[in-house]
């Protein structure tokens, strides 16, 4: 041997053994990153993992799995989702891409991609060589569909597919949620496409199955809506404004059951202000499977004690009256019929700039109560339209004197499309308007419902003659519709209607409308509010967003000493 190849073969053994030993180092640290993960010591764990997964070596794509399971343990969902698609993209061959795809899948799902998780499932149906995880797949594929899809989001699906075997599956899908939303003729003819068009498939036998069960067979389920208020407090006494709520949402399902064979119950439930008691009914209504959905609690303090309850139920939750602002966040059960006051300075923005098409604005609001609420939330959005706020002031509720304010708004009079004033307290009214009388700042003003039992409108009419104001609530008792209503609900109750009558008979009437169409279960009934229907009610239309919030509010203008209804305006979020 010569010396040149001696010195050759000592390098490869140099070069071999050094690749050895950085193996042997992967390793350890490979181990040693696996019982961290045991042990619960996430961020550890990851910091080891993503060190071996950035480099080529045995281990890679095994430390790259424990790299999204570890952000998925740590909650952090949108860095599992970049990392699972990227190994798909890199080692979509490993052993660990099947379970890699259902790891991304778990991580949409957390965030509410309702549809790319269903999306991803598809795909691993259609690229996993293993009848266990294809099985999975479907089974995850089903449960997102039923709880999450609508019959038109499948039908995207179903239409773009053309492998044989998963369109098969996405129709044999699609035929059970179109029985889920009560749409079983649809179901059923899907159902026949099936078995005459896709007979060597594993969804050819089941749909056979489902359509000779489903022959001469009506379900009749037992139906039930719980309602949870407040008819009495902690001594005992007497809600005179939850007995009237009741009273409308016992009328609304009258309607209904009069002329229905399958006729739906009521649960009724006193809350009496009391925590123990409102967790005990919801823990009741969750255990009452024949119960749909609940209408209640009245009261912010209330649906708070609900809304921490959630996570042991899938009902759905509407209250008519409660306007608490965070409490249709992070949960996707509870639902405010009454729109918050966020919403509502919000909406009215909107209402000014899109609809009025005015541009510059002062803003002049009290310190207490929920007018700063009403003012900022206004504020933000007439601005984020391209509005201009020229002036703000702000004054403390049943203040005397109020000159040095409207003098200050005084000086931008000539460019003013408008004032708006959410009061705090009625009584400031009568002072607002006196001092902008005394000075001639003569604008029209824009305010909040608290206008409707203000002092001096009569005397200030120049000015009055100018408002407009929003409300959740109008009764327009000169409307045939409301009359003829009116004259029914007194004949069945004897009794009159009343603003909380029509807060519990709207809220009712919108869950009928949301049942009527479907088959009432809890999770098709969610889906069906968070649709986007619509009623018209009689003390305001219904509608909820995607944050689960009612945008309508009554546009009033004030005129020859009455208020009047300009329309139900529906704002966006």
């Amino acid at each position: 041997m010569s010396f040149f190849n001696y010195k050759y073969l000592i390098l490869i053994l140099l070069t071999f053994t050094v690749q050895l030993f950085a193996q042997n180092q992967d390793e350890q640290k490979f181990n040693e990153a696996v019982k961290l993960f045991r042990n619960k010591q996430y961020q550890s764990a990851l910091n080891t993992f993503q060190s071996i997964s950035n480099k080529e070596n045995p281990n890679q794509t095994a430390a790259k799995f424990f790299v999204v399971k570890t952000y998925i343990e740590l909650k952090k969902y949108t860095d599992a989702e970049k990392e699972a698609a990227d190994f798909l993209q890199k080692f979509g061959l490993s052993k660990y891409a099947d379970e890699v795809s259902i790891l991304l899948v778990k991580s949409q799902l957390e965030q509410k991609k309702y549809k790319s998780a269903f999306s991803n499932t598809i795909k691993l149906i259609k690229s996993s060589s293993s009848t266990s995880y294809k099985i999975d797949a479907k089974s995850i594929a089903q449960k997102i569909a039923g709880n999450y899809l609508s019959s038109y989001d499948l039908k995207e699906f179903s239409d773009k597919e053309n492998d044989k075997k998963i369109k098969a599956f996405l129709l044999y899908t699609l035929a059970k949620l179109y029985s889920l939303e009560g749409q079983s003729d649809k179901g059923i003819k899907i159902l026949e496409e099936i078995v005459n068009e896709y007979p060597q498939t594993d969804e050819y036998f089941l749909a056979r199955n489902s359509l000779s069960s489903n022959q001469n067979q009506q379900v009749k389920d037992e139906i039930i809506v719980g309602v949870i208020l407040p008819l009495t407090d902690k001594d005992g006494k007497r809600n005179i404004a939850a007995e009237e709520m009741l009273e409308g949402i016992k009328y609304a399902f009258h309607e209904i059951n009069f002329n229905r064979d399958n006729k739906i119950g009521l649960l009724i439930r006193d809350s009496k202000r009391n925590e123990e008691e409102i967790r005990d009914i919801v823990q009741e209504f969750d255990s009452d499977k024949r119960v749909k959905a609940v209408i209640g609690p009245v009261y912010s303090d209330e649906s708070e004690i609900v809304v921490s309850a959630l996570s042991q139920t899938d009902l759905v939750f509407i209250s008519p009256t409660a306007t608490d602002e965070d409490l249709t966040e992070n949960n996707d059960q509870f639902y405010q019929a009454n729109p918050p006051f966020t919403v509502r300075g919000k909406v009215f923005a909107q209402y000014i700039f899109l609809k009025e098409g005015k541009r510059s604005f002062a803003v002049l609001n009290s310190l207490d109560g929920y007018s700063p609420i009403l003012a900022k939330s206004f504020v933000d959005e007439f601005q984020r339209l391209g509005g201009n706020i020229l002036i703000k002031e702000t004054y403390r509720s049943k203040s005397v004197d109020l000159s040095k304010q409207i003098s200050n708004l005084s000086q931008h009079l000539g460019n003013l499309d408008g004032v708006y004033i959410p009061l705090s307290d009625k009584y400031d009214a009568e002072i607002i308007l006196s001092e902008m009388l005394k000075q001639n700042f003569i604008v029209p003003v824009y305010g909040n419902q608290d206008w409707l039992n203000a002092k001096g409108l009569e005397t200030s009419s120049t000015i009055s003659n100018t408002l407009k104001i929003t409300s959740d609530y109008f009764i327009d008792f000169s409307d045939f519709s409301f009359n003829e209503f009116n004259e029914k609900f007194l004949n069945t109750t004897g009794k009159d209607i009343t603003r909380n009558v029509l807060y519990g008979y709207d809220t009712a009437k919108y869950l009928v409308s949301v049942m009527r169409s479907i088959q009432s279960r809890r999770n098709t009934i969610k889906l069906k509010i968070d649709s986007g229907i619509k009623i018209n009610g009689f003390h305001n239309n219904i509608s909820f967003s995607k944050k689960k919030r009612n945008l309508y509010l009554n546009i009033l203008s004030y005129s020859d000493g009455k208020f009047q209804l300009i329309e139900k305006y529906r704002g966006t979020e």
